[in-house]
Order: structure tokens, then sequence, then C-alpha cells
């Protein structure tokens, strides 16, 4: 008996046609044909689902993407508001902005932070508008 692939390879015939396409056509005996309808159908049955639970994949990362950004979002926030504090705290105690940004930062180390940088203190300080002249009241403050 023949296995199903080489008999079917055997009665596969491909045709080129004039637009880049091309046909394809099986050659089977009249008891085979429903058979292969059944395996047709059940190919196009995979697709389907396979297509379908890609799209349930794209949606479910873009939620995680999105939910992963407002976790970063509000990190982001955090850090900010908590060198805000820090320098307002360190400023109004007496010291120069120089040495409140060097303060924070050594804080910032002590404790492990990744964003423990000089320079990634100063930047979101200046973006909050500090100036880090001491006893003087921010603006929008009291």
């Amino acid at each position: 008996m023949t296995s199903a692939p080489s008999f079917l390879l055997d009665q596969l015939t491909v045709t080129p046609l004039d637009d880049g396409q091309v046909s394809v056509t099986v050659n089977l005996p009249p008891e085979l044909v429903k058979d292969y309808c059944r395996f047709l159908e059940s190919l196009a049955g995979f697709f389907q689902v396979a297509h379908r639970k890609s799209r349930l994949a794209l949606v479910a990362s873009r939620v995680k993407s999105q939910a992963d950004n407002q976790v970063v979002s509000l990190t982001l926030v955090a850090y900010r508001e908590r060198l805000v504090k820090a320098f307002d705290l360190y400023t109004s105690s007496g010291l120069d902005r120089k040495e409140a940004i060097k303060r924070i930062a050594a804080d910032l180390r002590a404790e492990g932070h990744p964003w423990r940088s000089v320079d990634l203190v100063r930047i979101p300080l200046v973006e909050a508008g500090r100036s880090g002249r001491p006893g003087r009241p921010r603006r929008g403050e009291s």
C-alpha cells in the first residue's frame, strides 16, 4: 500500500499561471474525495482557531503592555514626588542646592535605589521648578 503523503504527491500537479499565481490540482479516486474534503475542513478549522488565538494573544499583550506602562508612570511620579519633598526638606534646613542634591543621591545610594545618580536626581528637580534657594517659598505655596 502506498503511504498517503506519497500518494498525494504523485497525484499533485502544479501549473504556473500568467498572473504570477499557480494552479494546484489533486487527482483522487472517487472513494477518497470525501476523506480529502474532511481533511481540508479540519485544516481550515485549525487555522481559524490559530487565527483567533493569535488575535487574543495580541490583545492580551497590549493590555499587559498598557498595565506595565501605568506601573512605570506611577513609579516615576512617586520618585519625583519623593525627590521634591527631600529637596524641600534639605533646602529649608539650610543646605544649598548642590549639597541637597548630593545628600538625596547619597540617601538613594544607601538604600540601593536604581535611580541614585546625581544626574537622575537633578533633572527631575529642574523639571519640578526647584531652584534650591533655602528658605524661599516655592511657586504656588504660601
